[in-house]
């Protein structure tokens, strides 16, 4: 399905985009178009680079730019010049919103700065993206994908101990970059419906690099040090099960690989004791195993349980036992069977991967294979486009295709106020990637009630770091900085009176999130055609790994299983070994960017119709869009991707090198003949080429004369040194490092929060700063902190009817 006259207008309809962003924040646009709004790219004389950037099709045509460029209109304005300044100038008079991603400076000194523009158009909502910011003592720092997930802390996390850290196998920074500024772009357009204003988002693609720790920012100001085995420690061999022994989470099957967690507390257990089971009951697993005591243990998984030498055997067996069968077979019945266990995805077999078959989610643009909507809509549909545009097809053409939408306009002395002040959200969503999409409603002023229960807690209450190291279900900074500026509401749902209670929540509610295993508020009589049977004004958004159809809609997993299913954990690793996949969940911090830039259209749209609609957020989905370029590689050139260690198809030199110090790294990367000029004159490489080699390049005496330098220094001094020389390179950081940040101590990124029982504790703050209506963070709430007041204030229950609720066992 492409957008045609016949399909239903998406949810930004109206809203006018001026796009002069690089390949840095070229997503942005991207999902702007993908959701309705009318995006007219200004490219200069010769192309946006993203036209230049591989792969390439065999006609040279980029396929980076058919990903970027898909519903995009362009325009080729030269700005340097007046005449093409005086064009971009009328053109921001009737844009919303600005998009550029240029280096700090540049777009003022041609004139088109934001202090200019809102000069000329109080209304527009400007957005920057930029390595580290508009300022600070980076800002100016040469930067790549790679220099930057260094920067940010992702990059030290991942590898094998016993080689350099490795990246994402496909470059991510700049697509966090940008899906950050699309979600937050409509965020200010929704502030702009109530005072008629725009303002200047500042989006640091470092900040949000560093949003993809998982839980990792929070070990040093917590526990005293770096997450184990990372950082220093990061040689260390993994933890054991049991003394001696080490459980596997990759795994080769009959046709590839598989992924399995056995360490995510009860559900870890859970999914051994069912695999073991199964695997007894189809009559592969020894007699001795079965009455050893083992099926028993793997209900706890406590250490001094269990013979080391009985743990050995199972692995060897469960080995034996996937090897005899194939991806599909086992992911059958990890679905059935409840199992954290999940086939690792390769490009090549995503197009006919069953789950997205069944939804239908591919789309034939332009005669390409193209990921479908990585959000599905009742009402206003986000669809891709039609195909990216040559250079300058629209020109000459009316500016815009449909006439601006109706805006409140600026008066003298307008007010400001936090986006979302006044939406009222009933939030049902545990885990990831749910709390997160409502964590922004609360961060820009929603009043967010997060419904949880001490009888199943959320995952991340007994997850680390816990403060000061000592666990408690109210002691885990992992679930406070997931659920900052929400009030808690203790509620067990298993309960009729749970459910009552539940139901008078969301009949107060705008807005209803949950992340809920497909079926689940079904049995409880939430669907959203029968909350919204009389409130045709609700707004509803599920989330979940897979989508709410399908035959693996039912499929219990996490970022780490998104991160298989979608294809980017077996790019990530070295390629002569099996996959080692992205650190923790990654894909929990990709869907929560799609899942706001969603429900914020959602809201936005809502003022302008009345109406409210469903949303359906699949979180594998949305994070195929994260590789769409190397997909396009595949359905188009037909080329298979393995891990790609170092390797990439921008850069070279593009490596990880040792410094001075223990497990000590700088990312270096160059991308053109300037940057690859200042390198060999800093290297004193006499017999390199003049010429820079270009991506994909091999001359291991350059890389080992790379390699001698920077073991030579210690590792600022060598960042340090390559950026004042134009190199683009940055300190693999680590999770301690980052509190020690000037750029992000200059942005103020780390904010303290005074917690109920971990007292002031540092938070990871926003990636983006919005120059009128900054987001405000609150400490994440204890379990039921809120419950009596949420009871009393919200919900209007008097005394007696709270005490028969405590005492019916509702209230835990």
């Amino acid at each position: 399905m492409v957008n045609s006259p016949d399909t239903p207008p998406g949810p930004l309809n109206g809203v006018r985009v001026l796009d002069f962003a690089t390949e840095r924040a070229e997503l942005a646009g991207r999902i702007l178009a993908d959701l309705g709004a009318d995006v007219l790219k200004v490219e200069p004389p010769g192309g946006a680079r993203a036209r230049r950037l591989g792969p390439f099709d065999s006609a040279g045509e980029s396929l980076y730019w058919a990903a970027m460029g898909l519903g995009k209109r362009s325009v080729v304005i030269d700005y340097l010049r007046p005449e093409g300044r005086d064009e971009a100038l009328r053109l921001a008079r009737e844009a919303d919103i600005l998009i550029e991603s240029s280096d700090p400076g540049v777009m003022a000194a041609d004139g088109l700065g934001y202090s200019q523009l809102r000069v000329e158009n109080p209304r527009l909502v400007y957005v920057s993206v930029t390595p580290y910011g508009q300022d600070g003592p980076y800002a100016l720092r040469p930067a790549t994908d790679l220099t930057l997930e260094a920067a940010g802390g992702l990059l030290g996390l991942q590898g094998d101990g016993d080689r350099p850290p490795v990246p994402v196998g496909y470059p991510q920074a700049s697509f966090h970059g940008g899906a950050q500024a699309a979600a937050d772009a409509i965020i200010a357009l929704c502030e702009r419906e109530r005072s008629g204003l725009g303002q200047h988002l500042d989006v640091s693609m470092q900040a949000a690099m560093e949003w993809t720790l998982m839980n990792a920012s929070g070990y040093p100001p917590n526990t005293g040090g770096d997450p184990p085995n990372h950082g220093a420690n990061r040689a260390q061999p993994p933890a054991e099960l049991v003394p001696g022994v080490v459980m596997p989470a990759i795994w080769p099957c009959k046709d590839g690989w598989m992924q399995m967690t056995v360490t995510l507390g009860g559900l870890g257990a859970r999914t051994l004791g069912n695999l073991v089971r199964l695997i007894a009951e189809e009559g592969e697993l020894s007699p001795e195993l079965a009455t050893s005591g083992w099926i028993a243990w793997t209900e706890t998984i406590a250490p001094g349980e269990v013979e080391p030498a009985n743990v050995s055997t199972a692995i060897e067996e469960i080995g034996r036992y996937f090897l005899k069968r194939t991806k599909e077979e086992l992911m059958a019945r990890a679905v059935e069977h409840r199992m954290l266990l999940a086939p690792i995805r390769t490009l090549e077999e995503l197009p006919r991967e069953p789950q997205l078959a069944a939804r239908k989610y591919w789309r034939t643009i332009g005669g390409r294979l193209h990921p479908g909507p990585a959000a599905r809509f009742s009402r206003t549909p986000m669809e891709p486009g039609t195909a990216a545009p040559a250079l300058g097809e629209h020109q000459g053409r009316p500016p815009w295709t449909n006439p601006a939408g109706p805006s409140r306009r600026p008066t003298s002395g307008t007010k400001r106020s936090r986006a979302f002040e006044g939406l009222k959200v009933a939030d049902f969503a545990w885990v990831g990637v749910g709390p997160l999409i409502a964590k922004a409603l609360a961060d820009h002023g929603a009043t967010v009630v997060h419904v949880e229960s001490a009888v199943r807690p959320d995952v991340l209450r007994l997850g680390p770091p816990f403060k000061d190291g000592i666990a408690g279900i109210d002691r885990s900074q992992f679930q406070a900085n997931f659920n900052s500026s929400k009030m808690s509401l203790a509620l067990n749902l298993a309960m009729a009176e749970g459910q009552e209670v539940a139901r008078r929540l969301i009949a107060w509610s705008d807005v209803v999130l949950e992340s809920f295993v497909p079926g689940v508020l079904r049995d409880f009589g939430f669907t959203y055609e029968a909350l919204a049977k009389d409130r045709p004004e609700l707004i509803m958004l599920s989330t979940c790994l897979n989508g709410q159809t399908g035959p693996y809609a039912t499929y219990r997993g996490f970022g780490t299983q998104g991160s298989t299913l979608s294809g980017l954990h077996g790019l990530t690793g070295w390629p002569d070994r099996p996959p080692k996949g992205t650190w923790g969940a990654y894909t929990d911090f990709i869907a929560p960017r799609y899942g706001v830039a969603a429900l914020t259209a959602a809201i936005f749209e809502r003022e302008r119709s009345g109406l409210g609609q469903y949303i359906d957020l699949g979180q594998v989905e949305a994070a195929i869009h994260f590789l769409e370029p190397a997909l396009l590689d595949y359905t188009v050139n037909g080329v298979t991707r393995e891990a790609q260690g170092h390797r990439s198809e921008r850069a070279w030199p593009h490596g990880v090198f040792a410094t001075e110090g223990e497990e000590r790294y700088v990312a270096v990367s160059v991308e053109n003949q300037k940057q690859w000029t200042a390198l060999a004159a800093l290297l004193g490489l006499e017999d390199a080429p003049a010429g820079w080699p270009g991506p994909g390049a091999a001359d291991p005496a350059v890389d080992a004369a790379l390699a001698a330098w920077c073991a030579a220094r210690d590792p600022w001094e060598a960042a340090d040194e390559l950026c004042a020389n134009g190199v683009p390179a940055a300190v693999v950081a680590r999770p301690s490092d980052l509190y020690n940040d000037p750029q992000l101590a200059h942005r103020g990124f780390f904010v303290t929060c005074d917690h109920a029982e971990m007292g002031p504790t540092p938070y990871d703050g926003p990636a983006t700063i919005f120059s009128e209506t900054p987001a405000r963070l609150t400490a994440g709430p204890a379990l039921g902190q809120h419950t009596e007041m949420v009871l009393r204030e919200i919900l209007g229950m008097d005394g007696e009817e709270i005490a028969e609720l405590t005492v019916s066992g509702a209230l835990t």
